[in-house]
């Protein structure tokens, strides 16, 4: 009981520094914006713009919009289906893309192998470890391949 008393005796008379009210501006103070009076500024919402005598009307896209896409010869190097015109049958379709294992593949699971072996078989099941084949939809043959690189 005695401690508490001294604790609440020393904290009574312990006095906090005292700190100013206000901070020095640390800051410059803000400036004006350069304004030159030869730069013509317009509205950018202004829709009404003149041309000649006319007023510019707006132009209305009625159904859907049709982009062209590009037709490849070859699959070749591309990780995802694309559209290509076979070089055997000469149709023109997106390609079917199989996983197969590569020798990407086997060196994937070796390092895997040597790193943590219980894992060793993991490269083999994950089609991001897998050479890529592609193959036309219409006569089934193939028309590019994407090796797996370990690095």
């Amino acid at each position: 009981m005695q401690y508490n008393q001294i604790n609440n005796q020393q904290s009574q008379n312990f006095a906090y520094p005292s700190y100013p009210e206000q901070y020095p501006n640390q800051y410059p103070p803000p400036q004006q914006p350069y304004i030159d009076n030869n730069i013509i500024v317009s509205d950018p919402y202004n829709t009404q713009q003149q041309f000649g005598n006319q007023a510019q009307q707006p132009y209305i896209i009625n159904g859907p919009i049709q982009v062209q896409t590009p037709i490849y010869p070859s699959a070749e190097g591309m990780p995802f289906p694309i559209p290509i015109k076979c070089q055997y049958c000469q149709q023109i379709g997106t390609t079917r893309v199989q996983s197969r294992i590569g020798d990407g593949t086997i060196c994937a699971s070796i390092l895997v192998l040597l790193l943590c072996w219980p894992l060793f078989w993991l490269p083999c099941c994950l089609e991001d470890c897998q050479d890529r084949v592609h193959l036309c939809q219409s006569c089934g043959k193939v028309v590019g391949t994407k090796k797996y690189e370990l690095c």
